[in-house]
């Protein structure tokens, strides 16, 4: 009896012939979005490989893009039958191999493909497999040796965690300030060329605290008061209680930071390149590994994430400006600036979330939120962080050139002025919920209060909670028992656009309101392109039901623009990006080739009469950077954010925060529609951004420094 694939093979090949047959089959496979019946089968991959028509694949088959991927995700599910990997190997090694690699499984040692591809080994004794393996043998005996360096470490410290934020504190204003972005030198660095980032520091200080000893009593003032005076004060305050046992302690903490650094630096820039990066090749030779890097120029993807951050930041300031939230901070005196950019910022990622992301409130786990506030709660808070512990310390550096002598005095001044300047803070929920809810627009105080909590619920990670698996850049807060933990060093640096896009997009990705603001994207943008001149088509429903529905078509003058729009999360590992490119973006090319063959086929036929004219363009229009301007299957990927500017003819948003012109009327220009895409196609918007933006970031800092 013939499985699904093989009879959809045969349909294939009596229409359009071996070939072409053999090119769609794969992609039925990998990209269509309904699943066959599994029956006896393990998956739908051991379907597939177990066709009859696997024997008429050729070499040129075999080392094409999509059959190395099947044959990847058939080695990722576990290998059922020898004889396929061997067959295919025949056909090509190298191809092989890159499945391997493309499969993930170097970075589970222990996964069930292993002893299959070393039986493989045994029986062909092939030496471009056997030096293969020996590579992955080594990379993965060094995780492990990193490994249990960091769970000999941890054993050793015993941490509480409270301990762990108190030293994870001190370390920071010790090593990680006055710098934001990358460090040259961490103590006890393992590679001396790594520059590592500060984000990299942040996981490495959150998995440690939510993997260190959890409390067996109740948090109280005094158990926290205790923790304070004996782990924290004793380097503060130059006395007998600064003993050998807590330096050591402090030492080995230190060490902790590190090898975990380079656990997180090893596992992502090592063992996730190797396997999902194939301009990334390690080779052994004798003891030693060998890196090389095929890697093409740069893609400027941080650069122009930079570019759109200040974009929503101007969007930000239109809106407060011409908002009543302007006359809320007019008379805080000295706190006028840096309110004025909180509130900017605000309402910029706010204006990020609705135009990108369809957001227009939030609701997560059934409780409903004001966006703004949100968001407010957490801009003020960075403000507040950066001016008056930030700024504070680097003024007492200035004084010292001793990291914790400066500390001392910072946190000196706040015994002063009855604040709190330690190098993390901490209150009860409902006092800081009461201090903070006159931030919020309510009618009474009650109903303040109860909002407030509402948010710190928001941005807290309970830490007695197992199912919550948020990060500390997502959720800044700590909470143990009713007590939350802030990090002024983390707070006022985090990137607060990248958080919350992840917050909603990735860590409550499966939110019942999810379709509901992905149909909303799809709705704005054809109101941007309505408003710019275009005819347009949202949600179009073809009357063929296999084509699906188009997000968007939309037309001006003889130009029929066909849109697949995507929307995700901003993206950090490298496993991430691979399976973005290979399998979200692949698959939104595979559906808009379907969509582009029904607007020629019939669409065309029934909103035009000359047909001989037109030309058509399809785009797939995504919330991320990643891969921008390449093509998928004969589609140009470009980002939502990059149509939007475009569409509003705002490509020169940077003259406006040099030329300080940012209280103008926020305004849509007509543009022409042909220009518009010409430009889209030829990379325009980007070219001329990043031409340009060397001397925009000078003439910024020119301003300030006068």
């Amino acid at each position: 009896m013939k499985n699904y694939y093989e009879e959809k093979f045969e349909t294939l090949f009596l229409k359009f012939g071996a070939e072409i047959a053999k090119e769609k089959i794969v992609e039925d496979l990998l990209y269509k979005s309904t699943q066959p019946k599994i029956g006896l089968f393990k998956n739908k991959f051991d379907i597939f490989w177990k066709s009859n028509f696997i024997k008429l694949l050729t070499v040129d088959e075999a080392k094409s893009e999509n059959y190395i991927l099947a044959l990847s995700q058939y080695i990722r599910y576990t290998i059922t039958d020898k004889k396929i990997c061997i067959n295919f190997i025949k056909l090509d090694v190298e191809s092989f191999i890159l499945a391997v690699r493309y499969s993930g499984i170097i970075l589970n040692s222990e996964h069930d493909s292993w002893s299959i591809i070393k039986e493989i080994d045994s029986d062909l004794l092939i030496d471009k497999i056997s030096c293969f393996l020996e590579t992955v043998e080594k990379l993965q005996q060094e995780y492990k040796n990193r490994l249990e360096e960091m769970k000999e470490i941890k054993i050793s410290l015993n941490l509480g965690q409270v301990s762990a934020m108190i030293f994870g504190s001190l370390y920071a204003y010790e090593y990680l300030i006055p710098n934001q972005d990358y460090f040259d030198y961490l103590p006890y660095q393992y590679d001396l060329n790594e520059r590592n980032s500060a984000e990299s520091v942040w996981k490495a200080f959150d998995d440690i605290v939510k993997t260190s000893r959890k409390n067996t009593r109740t948090l109280t003032d005094k158990s926290l008061a205790l923790a304070l005076k004996s782990k924290m004060m004793p380097f503060m305050i130059e006395g007998d209680d600064l003993t050998k046992k807590l330096i050591v302690e402090y030492e080995n903490f230190k060490r902790l930071v590190a090898i975990k650094v380079e656990i997180q630096n090893y596992y992502r820039n090592v063992l996730e390149s190797f396997c999902f990066d194939k301009t990334v090749n390690y080779e052994l030779k004798g003891e030693k590994l060998k890196y090389t890097n095929s890697k093409p120029e740069d893609d400027y993807w941080a650069t122009k994430h930079s570019i759109l951050l200040n974009y929503w930041l101007v969007k930000g300031t239109e809106k407060l400006m011409s908002s009543d939230h302007i006359y809320s901070i007019i008379n805080t005196g000295e706190n006028l600036e840096a309110n004025a950019i909180a509130l900017s910022k605000a309402h910029g990622i706010k204006e990020q979330l609705r135009q990108i992301y369809g957001i227009e409130e939030l609701k997560i786990n059934n409780v409903t939120l004001d966006l703004f506030d949100v968001l407010k709660t957490i801009t003020l808070s960075q403000a507040h962080y950066l001016k008056d512990h930030i700024e504070k310390f680097l003024s007492f550096l200035n004084q010292t050139n001793n990291n914790l002598e400066a500390l001392t005095k910072l946190m000196m001044h706040g015994f002063v002025i009855g604040e709190n300047r330690m190098p993390m803070t901490f209150s009860w929920q409902k006092d800081k919920a009461k201090k903070m809810s006159s931030w919020i627009d309510a009618s009474s105080n009650n109903e303040k209060n109860r909002i407030m909590n509402q948010i710190l619920n928001f941005w807290s990670c309970d830490l007695y909670d197992e199912i919550d698996d948020s990060s500390l850049i997502q959720k800044p807060f700590y909470k143990i028992d009713d007590l939350i933990f802030q990090f002024p060093w983390l707070t006022a640096f985090q990137n607060l656009n990248t958080s919350m896009v992840n917050y909603v997009r990735k860590l409550y990705k499966n939110r019942l309101e999810l379709k509901g603001e992905t149909d909303q994207i799809e709705l704005n943008l054809a109101e941007k392109f309505k408003a710019a001149g275009f005819k347009v088509f949202p949600q179009y429903l073809p009357a063929c039901s296999q084509v699906g529905e188009i997000d968007l078509i939309a037309i001006y003058e003889n130009h029929i623009l066909v849109v697949e729009l995507k929307s995700s999360y901003i993206r950090s590992s490298i496993k991430e990006i691979y399976e973005y490119r290979n399998f979200t973006l692949n698959k939104a090319a595979y559906q808009l080739t379907k969509k582009v063959e029904y607007v020629k086929s019939d669409f065309v036929q029934k909103h035009f009469e000359n047909d001989k004219e037109l030309k058509i363009h399809s785009w797939i229009v995504d919330t991320t950077l990643e891969f921008d301007h390449e093509y998928f299957g004969g589609h140009l990927k470009v980002s939502l954010d990059e149509v939007i500017i475009s569409l509003t003819s705002d490509n020169y948003f940077m003259k406006h925060i040099i030329e300080g012109n940012l209280d103008r009327k926020e305004q849509t220009s007509q543009v022409n529609g042909i220009n518009f895409i010409n430009h889209i196609e030829n990379n325009k918007f980007w070219s001329e951004q990043l031409e340009n933006h060397e001397g925009y970031v000078e003439q910024m800092v020119a301003k300030f420094v006068i």
